[in-house]
């Protein structure tokens, strides 16, 4: 549908993110939704499944891929009122809801808000929720913990207007490790943390995988609002098919990128740093594994299916409860990590997920 809308023009009349009242009230009025509004529901997550509109789709994207018990305890319940008892666990960390009534929308919103989970900049031309490994902050084999940062990352950019209105999507992505996170897809930006030859912590700075120079942990907010106020400023708004972040990289090519980039930030972007090899491998995310934190073990589990039956969601809370877990994360691939097992009772908790279909034994 937006191929054949001009989505500079719906977003001059109104911001994708001040969209949220009309909402509320094509939910208590009924009335069909304008192609142009369609577009900025997108901005919350909002999909039409039919041209006409009997069912909609709402996409949740999650924080760092993670949730906790009281957060799972309402995607169940808003799976059993409002969308057929199942909700889809996505690849791209988000929960997805379908055949769900606009009139409903209101309720949903309210259930999300309760437990913080929230679906503004989900998608439109926004900066999305920073994508990290599933394991940060508990894989020894990781050099740093990212996750402060991401936080702030999400702070800086999520719900901040300044960039609810780029020319194309941005995605940026940060990782504890040198070769980054199996997202599945090429990020726009990454930073993924490796060692100078001092020992000491930098990141590369990546665009479009390809690395451009190296940072400390205390550039990379600075740095990461420089690269989207740059696509911001200069990403193509006349041609959609020349909007997006890589395309305007490779229109001006990485050596031009680069300079502009160094001349915006008040610091040097180094870019011949010696750096130190890292040859500690890599741990494996399924099964059991021994966590960073004392006592503790994270279970990865595989799911044969993404969509997920709300009874089958609440005997996994069930059993998070039972051994006293609180946590899990959905992975890039779909599948989900249990963070926080206790490492005396990790194998008979694990023998239990598989009988319910989250496979750690694979």
């Amino acid at each position: 549908m937006s191929q054949n809308l001009n989505l500079e023009n719906i977003k001059k009349e109104k911001d994708g993110i001040d969209v949220l009242a009309d909402i509320y009230l094509h939910a208590i009025f009924g009335e069909i939704v304008t192609p142009a509004d369609l577009e900025r529901f997108k901005w919350y997550g909002i999909y039409a499944q039919d041209e006409k509109q009997e069912y909609f789709k709402l996409k949740v994207p999650l924080s760092l891929g993670e949730l906790n018990l009281n957060q799972l305890k309402i995607l169940s319940q808003i799976s059993k009122e409002f969308s057929d008892d199942t909700l889809i666990f996505s690849s791209e960390q988000k929960i997805e809801f379908k055949n769900l009534k606009i009139y409903d929308l209101p309720n949903i919103f309210n259930l999300l808000q309760e437990v913080n989970l929230k679906t503004h900049f989900e998608a439109g031309h926004t900066i999305r929720r920073v994508l990290t490994c599933p394991v940060n902050g508990i894989d020894d084999t990781q050099l740093f913990d990212v996750e402060p940062l991401a936080n702030k990352l999400n702070d800086t950019f999520i719900g901040n207007k300044n960039f609810s209105n780029l020319p194309n999507k941005l995605q940026i992505a940060i990782s504890g490790y040198e070769e980054g996170c199996n997202v599945q897809f090429t990020p726009d930006i990454s930073f993924n943390a490796t060692k100078d030859a001092k020992d000491k912590i930098v990141f590369s700075v990546k665009v479009l995988d390809k690395t451009i120079g190296y940072i400390t942990p205390a550039q990379v907010i600075k740095t990461a609002l420089a690269l989207a106020n740059i696509y911001k400023d200069f990403g193509d708004r006349i041609n959609p098919q020349n909007s997006s972040f890589e395309f305007l990289v490779n229109n001006w090519g990485i050596n031009k990128f680069f300079d502009i980039l160094n001349s915006t930030v008040n610091y040097k972007i180094g870019k011949n740093l010696f750096i130190k090899e890292q040859i500690i491998p890599r741990k494996p995310r399924m099964g059991i594994n021994k966590s960073k934190i004392e006592k503790q073990s994270y279970i990865g589990c595989k799911i044969s299916s993404s969509t997920i039956q709300s009874s089958n969601l609440d005997n996994l809370t069930s059993l998070l409860e039972k051994y006293n877990a609180s946590k899990i994360k959905i992975t890039h691939k779909g599948n989900i990590i249990i963070l926080d097992a206790l490492s005396n009772s990790a194998n008979d908790l694990a023998i239990e997920l598989e009988k319910i279909d989250f496979n750690p034994f694979v």
